[in-house]
């Protein structure tokens, strides 16, 4: 059994899909689900109730999720990814561990969430490692956690962050894992 209590996702959705001319949270992922939906239905399955979600304002009278999702509002694109993940966390609250999950990934499955839940480090983050290529999602542990909360800077590099951290690579045979939806083009690659 897996014990899920101190686990939490952050879902960032606050770009503005400029190269999409569309909200990518709103893209259709099947005939029933959006991104944001599949996302979501993901890591309820595999247990996970501490859900935020990134968005900026733009979205918010669009956006139709259930009521226990949280909804966090970045105000200030300007500062990017990592004041989106900031947010997340401080609306989340406590956690151990947090997965980091961009919207431009709607592939995220259960066996990948298993093989970075098993290999979790507390001091550090887990990657997910296809053909020696990082992708997502990453599951942060506590330390690393603590350190963007405590940080005061808003416009920082996440990737500058978790190099001050030990990593964990997780080789996954999945290649979904590297996919990011930023255009039409890639849009219609995987989805017709």
């Amino acid at each position: 059994m897996k014990d899920l209590y101190n686990i939490g996702v952050v879902i960032l959705s606050a770009g503005e899909s400029s190269r999409m001319n569309s909200p990518k949270a709103f893209l259709k992922y099947d005939l029933n689900r959006r991104f944001i939906d599949k996302i979501i239905d993901e890591y309820k399955v595999f247990g996970i109730n501490n859900i935020v979600v990134v968005i900026n304002k733009s979205i918010i009278t669009q956006l139709k999720l259930k009521d226990d999702i949280s909804i966090c509002i970045n105000e200030h694109l300007e500062y990017e990814r990592f004041y989106s993940i900031k947010l997340g966390l401080e609306k989340i609250g406590k956690c151990v561990h947090c997965f980091i999950q961009n919207i431009d990934n709607p592939f995220v499955n259960q066996f990948v969430l298993n093989k970075l839940f098993i290999h979790k480090i507390k001091s550090g983050c887990t990657i997910p490692i296809f053909q020696k290529h990082g992708g997502h999602p990453v599951l942060l542990g506590e330390e690393i956690i603590n350190k963007i909360l405590s940080t005061k800077e808003m416009n920082l590099n996440f990737k500058d962050i978790l190099n001050e951290f030990p990593g964990k690579r997780v080789d996954v045979d999945d290649e979904s894992i590297l996919r990011n939806i930023n255009t039409l083009e890639d849009y219609n690659k995987y989805f017709n």
